[in-house]
């Protein structure tokens, strides 16, 4: 296969440096651009080349390249030699098993999954928070003869999917502001694709503390998700999501209060089990606000 022109790497000097040694923010930065890079080639699926990284992340090209060409080196990503097209590398899959090995979200989620399946009727979703979306990481399908679910392991996308959102609305302000200025995808005409209506948007999960999102990925298909929390020394953060994924006939938006407060229910559960009282407080605040 003939690279595209646009994908050809730029020359630079051998002696270049990377990054300027700085202390503290620089090198923070430096690695917020490393699993930028490794969010946009998870997210893809496929191999991408330097200039549509760079574009996805709104970065220069030469710094993209830099980047790619240190993890190259390191094995993280791999390079496709027709093509010249980046991605993802074997040696993640170890990092994989064993994060997954460590990580407990799913082993005290697991009950409350069940629970909200035999609750709804419909699969149970959980997701987990990544730096801009959210990946789901269990599924307790629906008992039903034909259901609707979706795999472990699939990113969702991060502007028209209820877990997607969810995390964008927790994410910094910083990078809140980052990622609406990129160009978003269409899958349906029921997409949220207007950066304004999506910082709306936000601020209403905040307040709300539950998300839908009704044919945004897959017409005819709803999910409905509420955030879950763990406590830390320097408060509460969001470390995933637990909700229900079915037909809209099942799942309608906006959704019934039952159904939310199922979810909810089952989001607080497993958030104080990681130590977060967020949902107190939070709740007193919503009751307040529909008082």
């Amino acid at each position: 296969m003939t690279p595209r022109k646009d994908d050809t790497l730029p020359t630079l000097p051998a002696d270049q440096p990377d990054e300027p040694a700085k202390a503290g923010p620089a090198l923070l930065e430096s690695v917020a651009i490393v699993f930028a890079l490794l969010d946009q080639l998870t997210l893809a699926r496929r191999p991408m080349g330097v200039t549509e990284l760079a574009a996805a992340m709104d970065e220069p090209k030469p710094r993209v390249y830099r980047h790619l060409a240190s993890l190259r080196q390191l094995g993280i990503v791999e390079q496709d030699p027709a093509s010249e097209k980046y991605r993802l590398g074997a040696k993640l899959v170890g990092y994989g098993i064993a994060a997954g090995e460590q990580f407990d979200l799913r082993l005290i989620a697991d009950p409350y999954l069940t629970r909200l399946r035999d609750q709804t009727g419909q699969t149970a979703l959980l997701s987990a928070a990544t730096h801009d979306s959210a990946l789901v990481i269990s599924a307790v399908d629906s008992t039903r003869q034909v259901c609707i679910t979706v795999k472990p392991g699939n990113r969702v996308p991060a502007h028209c999917s209820a877990q997607g959102r969810i995390v964008l609305a927790w994410c910094d302000e910083l990078t809140q502001r980052k990622l609406l200025k990129r160009q978003f995808e269409a899958f349906t005409p029921a997409s949220m694709v207007d950066p304004v209506r999506l910082a709306e948007r936000l601020q209403k999960i905040r307040r709300d503390l539950y998300e839908d999102a009704c044919g945004e990925v897959l017409e005819g298909v709803n999910v409905l998700a509420a955030p879950i929390f763990r406590g830390t020394d320097k408060g509460d953060e969001l470390v995933g999501t637990i909700g229900v994924i079915g037909p809209t006939k099942d799942v309608p938006s906006p959704p019934q209060a039952g159904l939310i407060a199922q979810v909810q229910e089952a989001a607080a559960e497993v958030s104080a089990r990681l130590n977060s009282g967020a949902y107190e407080h939070l709740f007193a605040a919503l009751s307040r606000h529909r008082g």
